[in-house]
């Protein structure tokens, strides 16, 4: 580098270091020094092996243009980002951002709705208990206003234990502790326990539930408690959108490959209003919804079908959606096949 570069470099107040694969510096700027000092050189070599296992962090950044990482040192996190097209094929500079107070922030942010959702959970299964009680025993006595104003009052409860649910998996999924372990999991169990759950609901709604899959459905590995969640609210949403006497299908079949089970495929597909094509992009993504108003019930948080998309990438699959608008959509969730 000339000395003109050199200088801009020197004096501007992002820390900058130029690097080969192996970890060794070969440059740094003054903002650099004063963020790390003198052992960073021994900090930089360690860490590119030690932070992404085989293939360390440099080596990833060789490998992979855009890409970035959040580092510790001395406490602090730096999120560490490649400059574009700069250095040759065995050397990189790199630009460091001190995000220590940001990333404390966001836990901060995520114990305290973690915390505030859990004081909320405990009051309203009370109040859910209580109106599920009532409406258990005799209505006959009930005016029937009154009966309506329960069931009614049921209904909002259900929907503000959903929306307090979701808030607790986005907490989770944001601050990085979204884990679905590796248990074994039973999709033909999984389904028979989503579609008994909202039986009674679609009952109500006037909704034709039903359930199709094949008897000898291979295993698969991870939460089964998480993926039955998945499916229960793709379920849920579709009772959102289905008129009465509409239909809402949940079917599992297995895709082979090489004469053994790759993955199975499960659907989830309903006769409702369908979805608009400008709304298909997007509605994956955090906080977005559907401009299509609900048949029954609220809004919602719009993280719905993102947690969804989260629980299912974290198993190893992927979720897509088919929908015509006035005619009905299709979820459908591929995953791959635990391998024993």
């Amino acid at each position: 580098m000339n000395e003109l570069a050199l200088s801009l470099l020197d004096n501007i107040p992002t820390a900058i270091a130029v690097a080969r694969e192996d970890g060794s510096i070969v440059y740094r700027n003054n903002a650099f020094r004063e963020c790390f000092g003198e052992g960073a050189d021994e900090w930089m070599a360690k860490n590119s092996h030690a932070v992404a296992g085989e293939r360390g962090w440099l080596q990833a950044f060789f490998a992979e243009k855009g890409h970035s990482v959040d580092l510790d040192y001395n406490g602090r996190v730096y999120h560490v980002e490649r400059i574009p097209n700069a250095g040759g094929s065995s050397q990189m500079a790199l630009s460091f951002e001190d995000v220590t107070r940001q990333r404390e922030a966001e836990q901060a942010k995520s114990d305290f709705t973690s915390m505030i959702v859990h004081d909320l959970r405990g009051p309203l299964s009370g109040i859910q208990g209580t109106l599920e009680f009532v409406l258990s025993q005799e209505t006959a006595r009930l005016d029937s206003l009154y009966e309506e104003l329960l069931r009614e009052a049921s209904r909002e409860s259900e929907r503000m234990m959903g929306l307090i649910n979701e808030l607790l998996d986005f907490s989770k999924i944001e601050s990085g502790n979204f884990d679905v372990g590796d248990d074994p999991i039973s999709i033909a169990g999984l389904l028979r326990r989503s579609v008994h759950s909202l039986g009674s609901i679609a009952t109500r709604d006037t909704i034709h539930l039903v359930s199709a899959h094949g008897i000898d459905l291979p295993m698969l590995s991870g939460s089964e408690e998480k993926l039955t969640q998945a499916i229960i609210n793709l379920i849920s949403n579709s009772l959102k959108f289905t008129p009465s006497r509409g239909v809402i299908s949940i079917g599992a079949q297995v895709v082979r490959e090489g004469g053994g089970p790759r993955s199975i495929v499960i659907t989830v597909t309903d006769s409702g209003m369908g979805i608009k094509a400008d709304d298909l992009n997007n509605l994956f993504e955090k906080y977005k919804q559907t401009k299509n108003k609900s048949l029954r019930g609220g809004g919602g948080t719009g993280l719905g079908l993102y947690i969804v998309k989260q629980i299912v990438e974290a198993h190893g699959g992927n979720i897509n959606i088919a929908s015509i608008e006035g005619v009905g959509t299709s979820m459908i969730i591929d995953l791959p096949v635990r391998h024993v």
